[in-house]
């Protein structure tokens, strides 16, 4: 049987196989890791990569050169993976998370989201901004874009369910200063691509589905729909094509 490992201080910990890893306070690991639960309350940097077969939870900072497959991700705080993270049924961030493709059933990120790569998942829940640089592709999408002047950038969307809004206190702030100011939408988006999509100051080349909702704040060069299109508010469209 696997032994457990813990770090209290600052420590150490070289590859291999354990059963419980707790890192309390400072703690790197080399190599390799392969574990049942892996728990840092602090900060942790390591290489290699890290299977975890349960649960992985983080308060604090984590940083490592490799890959991170888990079965649960629970991020408070601040991760930065150079590789991929899979999380097979739950990724929970509050806080930044920053990889290069990122895979899970349930994504729930409350902060900020870097990827380098794709994004793809069941169900993704998104309130905060940053930056996907691949496909963000799941069955349903909502995103809450939050801050100013923070935005979202995505360089492709695709979904069967796909909300764009902002928080409240954005919007507010989004009418006071409508008019004086022709900025981007609070989400940027190269194409999105959907059944349902409803949309609040989102500027993007192409918007393609069945039903779509065009709020406040959106500009959007070309739309192509199939059922119905709806334009609220000041929603600007170049081109509509009904297909």
């Amino acid at each position: 049987m696997a032994n457990d490992a813990h770090i209290s201080g600052s420590g150490r910990l070289s590859g291999g196989d354990y059963n419980e890893v707790h890192i309390s306070g400072s703690g790197r690991f080399d190599g390799p890791i392969h574990c049942r639960n892996f728990h840092v309350s602090g900060s942790c940097s390591g290489s290699g990569v890290l299977t975890v077969l349960e649960e992985m939870h983080c308060s604090g900072s984590f940083r490592t050169e490799g890959h991170l497959d888990c079965r649960e991700i629970h991020i408070s705080g601040s991760a930065r993976i150079e590789g991929n993270v899979a999380g097979h049924e739950e990724i929970h961030v509050s806080g930044s998370l920053r990889c290069h493709s990122l895979y899970g059933n349930d994504v729930s990120i409350s902060g900020g989201l870097d990827t380098q790569g794709d994004v793809e998942a069941d169900s993704f829940t998104m309130s905060g901004a940053g930056e996907i640089r691949g496909l963000l592709n799941a069955e349903e999408i909502s995103i809450t874009v939050s801050g100013i002047p923070r935005v979202i950038k995505i360089e492709q969307i695709g979904g069967s369910q796909i909300t764009i809004k902002t928080s409240t206190t954005m919007g507010l702030l989004s009418k006071l200063f409508s008019g004086k100011t022709a900025g981007p939408g609070a989400a940027i988006v190269g194409t999105i691509e959907g059944d349902e999509i409803d949309l609040t100051s989102t500027t993007a080349d192409v918007v393609r589905g069945a039903d779509i909702t065009l709020r406040d704040g959106c500009r959007i060069k070309r739309v192509e729909y199939s059922g119905d299109l709806m334009l609220e508010g000041d929603a600007q469209v170049e081109e509509q094509i009904r297909v």
